[in-house]
């Protein structure tokens, strides 16, 4: 006989030989006590009918663990293992183990207490329960424990990122997801109509000169002339200043993204509150010359405006009016735009 039958699925081979050796050499578990299938030296002998062999491990553990993992729940010859623990009032210890929930513990084995396999502090308890059956360990300091722990931790972060998961959904999961395909397969169609007109528009375009026919094209396929276009990036920006700014602060931070920055009249009474909102806010830095933080929550606002420099290094500049400024490097483009 057996003192500590694990069962678990053969796909979740690589935890289960963590678990063992944790068993072995942090708490002490002579390795003739453990059977575990798919594990070296605790598996099934050649030669030997497996379900007879399996049958008789099973028949008087002083323990059984049950690593419940997704492939686990869905494995039939593992839930005829944990139907035998069960049937044969075997004493359990179900370790649940992420995603799945501990709700399929109440399932299966009713109200036994399981254990979530990252929940590390149930770890100790994990021990006591071992020195509980009577068997013989050996010896193990408490170096040891710690150092195998720590370790154990460590090493289950990443068994749990490499575990197969579950290959068939729940009824409700497959709807919701069909549900989504269909919502896709329709962007997705909208979006090859929209290619279709865009190709149109291209070719039409292509046999024009003329600006003002050219913009008359976009307008019949639905696009957005030059100046429109500019418009949305300018409102984009916009979008950034704040409540508690002017205009002539929030052009001042955009300067300061030219490589034009402007130094701070910390004798204007309102330029000082702004400044010092600006600072706390972390929108400027608070060690003098107080430069503007881009890496930081103006993030966005740097994209903003370096969308508006790729819009005007394009080909659309051509289709601007001639009045409009162009240079975002010019203060006045800025006064002009932002009104």
């Amino acid at each position: 006989m057996v003192d500590i039958f694990i069962s678990h699925c053969v796909v979740d081979k690589k935890l289960a030989e963590k678990f063992v050796s944790f068993l072995k050499e942090a708490v002490g578990v002579p390795a003739k006590a453990i059977f575990c299938s798919s594990v070296g030296g605790h598996d099934i002998p050649l030669t030997v009918d497996f379900n007879q062999y399996m049958k008789d491990k099973i028949k008087k553990p002083k323990l059984v663990i049950t690593l419940m993992t997704p492939r686990y729940m869905e494995s039939w010859f593992c839930l005829m293992e944990l139907g035998a623990a069960w049937s044969l009032s075997h004493k359990t210890l179900p370790i649940v183990v992420p995603p799945i929930k501990f709700n399929v513990v109440s399932s299966t084995l009713g109200l036994t207490q399981a254990w979530s396999l990252d929940n590390h502090d149930k770890l100790i308890h994990l021990r006591q329960t071992i020195r509980e059956l009577d068997i013989q360990l050996e010896n193990r300091t408490e170096q040891d424990w710690e150092k195998k722990r720590t370790a154990w931790k460590a090493d289950l972060k990443r068994l749990l990122k490499d575990l197969a998961p579950a290959s068939n959904v729940p009824a409700s999961e497959h709807a919701t997801l069909t549900e989504q395909l269909k919502i896709v397969e329709q962007e997705r169609d909208s979006f090859e109509e929209l290619y279709t007109e865009s190709q149109v528009a291209i070719e039409e375009l292509a046999l024009l000169k003329n600006k003002d026919e050219a913009k008359a094209v976009l307008k019949k396929h639905g696009g957005k002339d030059a100046e429109e276009g500019l418009g949305d990036l300018i409102s984009d920006v916009a979008s950034f200043q704040q409540k508690w700014m002017t205009k002539s602060f929030f052009i001042d931070m955009i300067m300061d993204h030219r490589g034009k920055p402007s130094s701070i009249n910390w004798y204007d009474a309102d330029v000082k509150s702004m400044a010092e909102t600006a600072i706390q806010k972390n929108y400027l830095d608070e060690n003098p010359p107080h430069n503007v933080l881009w890496g930081g929550k103006l993030k966005k606002l740097s994209k903003a405006l370096e969308a508006v420099d790729m819009f005007l290094s394009g080909e659309s500049l051509e289709q601007l009016d001639e009045d409009t400024p162009t240079d975002s490097t010019d203060r006045e483009f800025w006064e002009y735009h932002l009104g």
